[in-house]
């Protein structure tokens, strides 16, 4: 990168060796600290800033473009946490895509960072009953209904939700969601589930990619 002139802001044109860096530094080094410690306080992004010639606030700049700093993170609005928590069991590529649909713009790493914080496992091989019953359409006691006669195998997520609180949540990889499919078809209404959902599970992931 080079420096066209001290007043010029334009100067700091970021590359993909940069962004890889910004992203890494955010996603790795500062999940490993604590975090209530604010961006703007991380050292391993000042080393870097250094270490490229920019100037300490161009490298958060770009973290925020790229969708990664949480200080100035634009807060999240009710409409688009009730969508989020609706879509929460697809991949934050695809909640980004519901979101722009819906006329929201957020980047795919803010979906993932909320998620995140939300305590979602979006993406992951796991749903918890409640994002599966919503990837079915379905109410979550129709799940509760499937784990508790031996249809669709599940373990618990371990936290601590008294029995009055409706008990421990479930966990269930996606494997015995497609298990339970294949031998459950008649419990499964094509109407109510959510499409592209049901063809990365039944494809195992080949629509999706």
């Amino acid at each position: 990168m080079t420096s066209v002139g001290n007043s010029n802001p334009k100067r700091w044109v970021p590359t993909a060796a940069i962004d890889a860096e910004i992203t890494r530094i955010y996603t790795e080094e500062y999940q490993q600290r604590d975090r209530r410690l604010p961006h703007r306080r991380l050292p391993p992004l000042r080393r870097f800033a250094s270490q490229i010639g920019w100037p300490y606030w161009a490298v958060k700049k770009r973290g925020r473009e790229l969708g990664l700093a949480r200080t100035k993170e634009k807060p999240w609005t009710e409409r688009e946490l009730t969508l989020l928590n609706h879509y929460a069991h697809l991949t934050p590529e695809v909640i980004a895509k519901k979101l722009r649909q819906a006329g929201i713009l957020r980047t795919v790493t803010a979906c993932k960072l909320k998620l995140k914080r939300l305590g979602y496992k979006s993406g992951t091989e796991y749903y918890s009953g409640c994002s599966l019953a919503r990837a079915f359409g379905l109410d979550q006691h129709c799940i509760t209904r499937w784990v508790r006669k031996g249809w669709l195998r599940a373990g618990h997520k371990g936290t601590a939700r008294a029995a009055v609180q409706g008990g421990d949540a479930w966990l269930i990889h996606e494997d015995d969601v497609r298990a339970f499919i294949v031998a459950h078809p008649e419990e499964i209404d094509l109407r109510k589930v959510d499409q592209r959902w049901f063809l990365y599970i039944i494809t195992r992931g080949e629509v999706a990619a």
